[in-house]
């Protein structure tokens, strides 16, 4: 998962001073040629945000997993700072998680009540994400191998506008070598984007049970 994360941050930094170049007068420009949602968009920044995207799955997965430990530690601590019923607190929270209930049913302070709302709603979002976590999975690994295809479709039509751009004999010899840059730039992008997705989908597959080990630890916290 952090490979995942540092990645996408060097690859967001490598592409900065990428620019397309303007259409050529009288010429067709091959962004123009891409469809669908996405068809107003430069084709260089739809592949710089294919990571985004990849990492977008990933989160819509593991976020129910990762709240586990934030609101197991808020169970704990927040009896003491405001000096509540810590089985009150409980209860509340097992009925978030299991019934989709946010009710505060216990006389406290304006900002305790805001921030025991808050963790309810969170525990009511982790009850749905746990049980769908299967399906979630699921999912997400059908969606990044779609973003594996849009991406080596942008690929192959960024390459073509380059390479075609390299051949005119029109172009000097100055903006070639820029030219030849942004293709290098857009093969390393493939090629770090090949690594995220491979890197993506086997966490993705890990956590089911991941899930399980975190429906497990929530559940145990209502109990304690």
């Amino acid at each position: 998962m952090q490979r995942i994360t540092i990645a996408i941050t060097l690859l967001a930094l490598a592409a900065t001073p990428l620019a397309c170049n303007k259409k050529d007068k009288g010429s067709a420009n091959p962004d123009d040629a891409s469809g669908g949602k996405d068809g107003d968009k430069d084709p260089l920044e739809a592949l710089k945000n294919i990571p985004n995207e990849i990492q977008a799955e990933v989160d819509t997965v593991l976020q129910p997993i990762t709240d586990v430990d934030v609101v197991v530690e808020q169970l704990t601590t927040i009896p003491d700072r405001y000096k509540i019923d810590a089985k009150g607190l409980r209860a509340m929270a097992s009925a978030s998680f299991n019934n989709g209930e946010v009710s505060v049913k216990i006389d406290v302070a304006a900002d305790a009540k805001a921030e025991i709302e808050t963790l309810l709603a969170t525990i009511k979002g982790i009850g749905v994400g746990l049980k769908e976590t299967p399906q979630r999975a699921a999912t997400a690994t059908k969606n990044i191998v779609a973003l594996g295809a849009k991406s080596a479709a942008l690929v192959t039509k960024l390459t073509a506008k380059y390479q075609a751009k390299l051949k005119s004999p029109f172009a000097k010899a100055e903006e070639k070598l820029k030219i030849q840059a942004e293709l290098d730039a857009v093969i390393k992008l493939d090629t770090d984007i090949k690594a995220i997705i491979g890197d993506a989908k086997q966490t993705v597959t890990s956590l089911p049970s991941k899930g399980t080990e975190a429906l497990a630890k929530i559940t145990a916290a209502f109990a304690t």
